[in-house]
């Protein structure tokens, strides 16, 4: 039985993209949750942020991302689910992830994770002082809830995909 993999980290970190790797990689299913909860909803994240707002999302996130994470543990096949960007400010969440045994950062510089964002129509990276300004608000909750940190600067996503999958083979090793 796999745990989950678990991929956390601010929006434009590149967890999607390393996520498909990293499943790939380790011969397993990836979901975004982001597409999960556009698809619970019925609607897009930016719909769902200017028709209803911002807390009506979060209450689909909730339920989403545990319904993701009992069907990945129930399976036990290892897989990879890269969480949105504001997953972690939710409690619920939170206390999960602290559970987990493979809860990984994608750590990125706000500066990056902006300008990969902007233009994508994210409700949330539309200003960049207000970006950075969130960035710093939820870097304390990324660390908090990661098991483990990746840097990721400057780093492509096969890199970082190679990197989390060693992580992951290093902690089957040890379980």
């Amino acid at each position: 039985m796999a745990p989950p993999v678990i991929l956390i980290g601010f929006m434009g970190s590149g967890k999607s993209a390393v996520g498909k790797r990293l499943a790939a990689e380790l011969g397993c299913r990836f979901v975004d949750a982001d597409d999960e909860v556009e698809r619970a909803m019925g609607i897009s994240i930016v719909d769902a942020f200017s028709r209803h707002g911002e807390e009506y999302f979060r209450r689909h996130e909730e339920e989403t991302v545990h319904h993701l994470i009992d069907a990945a543990e129930s399976r036990g096949d290892g897989t990879v689910i890269s969480l949105g960007g504001g997953a972690v400010t939710i409690g619920s969440v939170r206390r999960r992830l602290a559970g987990m045994p493979l809860v990984i950062l994608l750590d990125q510089d706000a500066g990056t994770c902006f300008e990969r964002s902007r233009g994508g129509g994210r409700p949330l990276a539309r200003d960049r002082e207000d970006f950075e300004r969130l960035y710093r608000e939820r870097e304390r909750l990324y660390r908090e809830a990661a098991g483990h940190v990746l840097d990721t600067r400057g780093k492509s996503a096969a890199a970082v995909a190679a990197a989390a999958a060693e992580i992951v083979r290093r902690e089957g090793e040890s379980a």
